[in-house]
């Protein structure tokens, strides 16, 4: 019997071969392979990583540039959008998950069921980055980071709007203002975005700029943009800095992430919110689907009640 555990990542075992998917702790079964969707630090760990340098580790060349800059981890299989790779006697392919720069979907059949993992994805067109395409599979195993219909995102094109009025509006009235997301995803959209609308250059935090550099190595174009030094600008510039940033002192502040909602806050995320996800799920023809994070519960129930496709947020499943 085929076992899949939803444990800080998810693990998929059946005969004594496991698949471990974007682990964040150490794992209570010694992989076969370990894919890692993106780099983000809640989809890895290094500690795991280093800790089986003889486990094949698939994943982007932009993952690995953002997760081991400095080229320690041993054993790095590379894999890109549209590329088909045979690790461990399975066949794993990748697409586009279009989160942030390197990230992945993969597909492999495992004990004759074809599997999709997502990560972290977006179907929705943006300044940069290619929509994710839904995959078809048997077993979906799918992010549920906003799988509550509390969190369904405005449009791009009017949170693009919005955000970019404040913009002008702080600049005209003669004020710098930072512009804090994710300093790898959103952080690189409000670049993009600043370029694209607002006629000043835009000031960039150090640690965002650091990403910026992985993505324009890989294709994707921000702009014009200046380092910030932390300290007040003499002009009323944008700058973008990272959502746990603490320069800036009194600056005012704009907040973009999908958590918040406000005044001077925008739900800007490079993750699905709750249609897409329920989108994903109705589209892929998966007879079961998996959350692997956020509101499990919360959208089984739902998919269960709306679609009557099997759901399972346990923490292990038996198939």
């Amino acid at each position: 019997m085929l076992e899949i555990t939803v444990d800080h990542g998810v693990t998929l075992q059946k005969d004594g071969k496991v698949i471990l998917l974007d682990p964040t702790r150490m794992p209570k079964r010694a992989p076969s392979v370990i894919l890692v969707s993106h780099g983000h630090s809640d989809h890895f760990s290094l500690k795991v990583l280093k800790a089986y340098p003889d486990v094949p580790k698939i994943m982007s060349r932009a993952t690995h540039e953002i997760i081991d800059p400095n080229k320690k981890l041993k054993n790095i299989v590379y894999v890109e959008h549209g590329e088909t790779i045979e690790v461990a006697g399975i066949e794993f392919s990748a697409y586009n998950a279009g989160h942030i720069i390197g990230s992945l979907q993969f597909s492999f059949n495992f004990d004759g069921k074809d599997f999709v993992f997502t990560g972290d994805f977006n179907l929705e067109k943006r300044l940069i980055l290619k929509p994710a395409q839904i995959l078809k599979g048997d077993v979906l195993i799918i992010d549920a980071t906003y799988g509550s219909p509390r969190y369904v995102f405005p449009k791009r094109s009017d949170l693009y709007k919005e955000i970019v009025t404040v913009a002008k509006r702080f600049f005209e009235e003669g004020s710098p203002i930072i512009f804090k997301g994710r300093r790898i995803g959103t952080a690189q959209e409000l670049v993009a975005l600043m370029n694209a609308s607002v006629d000043v250059l835009p000031l960039v935090e150090e640690a965002v700029a650091r990403h910026n550099s992985v993505y324009e190595m890989h294709g994707e174009w921000l702009g014009m943009y200046a380092y910030w030094n932390g300290q007040p600008p003499d002009m009323p510039l944008p700058i973008i800095a990272g959502l746990n940033s603490r320069s800036g002192g009194k600056i005012p502040k704009c907040i973009c992430t999908g958590w918040v909602k406000g005044k001077l806050a925008f739900p800007l995320s490079s993750h699905a919110d709750y249609d897409q996800i329920f989108r994903y799920i109705k589209e892929s023809n998966a007879s079961l689907v998996i959350p692997f994070c956020g509101f499990r519960k919360e959208l089984a129930d739902a998919v269960s009640r709306e679609l009557g496709i099997e759901i399972s947020y346990a923490d292990k499943t038996r198939i």
